[in-house]
């Protein structure tokens, strides 16, 4: 439905306390913020039907679900076959994001594999076999520092 609007402290709050603890619930929330459950509801609605929230979900571990070596693939293409290589590349459970970007590459892919076997089949026999691939580098990530949602703070 994704309509405009603009958001309150109240909205800010509620959108925090939901990335903070996405189980917490509207009554708990209500509690928090000194509003009523129905407001909580009505707003948490309102956020959704405008595209602000887009969905509940877990954060998982990624080394617990054997899903440990993460890389980005720089990917160039032939002109004009966007849309074909990322409807193959969004295909791939492994594959996490997708960017396309400008700069010395058309696409850059997040993905996850269990080992770096794993990580290179995935690319020798999955990526590098997608139509109007021309190129790629692939950067595996020793560590992660920082990797967090966008977040709407209070002001």
């Amino acid at each position: 439905m994704d309509k405009e609007i603009e958001l309150d402290e109240i909205d800010k709050k509620i959108i925090e306390m939901l990335q903070e603890d996405s189980r917490k619930t509207f009554v708990e929330i209500a509690n928090e913020l000194g509003v009523s459950d129905p407001t909580i509801h009505a707003r948490v609605k309102k956020l959704q039907e405008a595209g602000i929230i887009e969905k509940f979900t877990a954060v998982l571990a990624p080394e617990k679900v054997e899903k440990g070596v993460a890389a980005f693939i720089e990917i160039n293409i032939k002109p004009n076959t966007i849309e074909a290589v990322i409807r193959n590349l969004i295909k791939l459970d492994e594959v996490l994001e997708i960017h396309e970007t400008y700069g010395d590459y058309d696409i850059i892919a997040k993905i996850r594999a269990k080992t770096n076997e794993d990580l290179r089949d995935l690319v020798a026999k999955e990526i590098l076999t997608i139509p109007y691939i021309v190129n790629t580098r692939v950067t595996t990530v020793l560590k992660t520092r920082k990797e967090e949602q966008l977040k709407i703070t209070p002001e």
